[in-house]
């Protein structure tokens, strides 16, 4: 984590945590939860194996702490199954959204690459071969027929674009993924602002702060509830 407003947080828990021996915890990303109409830093805590970012996982946190906004104290620190977290029903965490959102972005982007290569090496040419081409002509023969160069060099490398392309694409979206918790970091901020300086909970940008932490954790079920909003 890179933000030092809401580091502060994740050292009060750590500190916490070692008090209560509980070493093999590891808290995840700092949250929000509305009980009884005041607002409380949350954070949920897992076991430091357990993988958050498999949505095949379904994990619910083990323990929770409630923070005091105004004192930066903890208020509660629970042990998941002698206090939930989850008021009523689990909310059912929908990642289909997502799949489909990335796969649809992993066609579109793949597609958009590979014909900007595949035309980039039919056309273009370094100045040396341009020099070559102009006084030998462009085509080769091979195996008693001529081929365009390009092309000739475009059907060696076709698997290995391929492949290349599915790393750059890859990293690509799980840095832009990665990047949406500056929007969370920002959202968060200001709910705390606006809650500090008037009393008001804003449960429109709480809510996006839900939907951002069910992509970023696909592993940890019951944010909603968490929220509770």
């Amino acid at each position: 984590m890179n933000n030092l407003y809401l580091d502060k947080y994740l050292n009060i828990v750590n500190d916490e945590k070692l008090k209560k021996e509980l070493t093999n915890y590891v808290p995840l990303y700092p949250m929000l939860r509305v009980e009884n109409d005041k607002l409380y830093i949350g954070v949920m805590l897992v076991l430091e194996n357990d993988n958050v970012w498999s949505s095949d996982e379904q994990i619910k946190p083990e323990c929770w702490v409630l923070i005091d906004i105004s004192e930066n104290k903890i208020v509660e620190f629970n042990k998941t199954i002698e206090k939930d977290y989850v008021i009523g029903n689990l909310i059912d965490k929908n990642i289909d959204n997502k799949k489909q959102e990335i796969s649809k972005y992993t066609v579109k982007k793949t597609l958009q690459y590979k014909n900007y290569l595949i035309e980039d090496i039919k056309k273009e040419e370094l100045p040396l071969q341009k020099k070559l081409s102009s006084i030998l002509g462009s085509e080769i023969e091979i195996d008693g027929e001529k081929v365009n160069i390009n092309d000739y060099l475009l059907s060696n490398l076709e698997n290995d674009i391929k492949s290349k392309i599915d790393e750059l694409v890859d990293l690509l979206i799980h840095s832009k993924y990665g990047s949406i918790t500056f929007y969370y970091d920002k959202l968060f901020k200001d709910i705390i602002n606006e809650y500090s300086n008037n009393k008001t909970i804003n449960k429109d940008k709480m809510k996006l702060c839900i939907e951002i932490m069910n992509y970023y954790y696909d592993g940890v079920i019951g944010i909603d509830n968490f929220f509770n909003v």
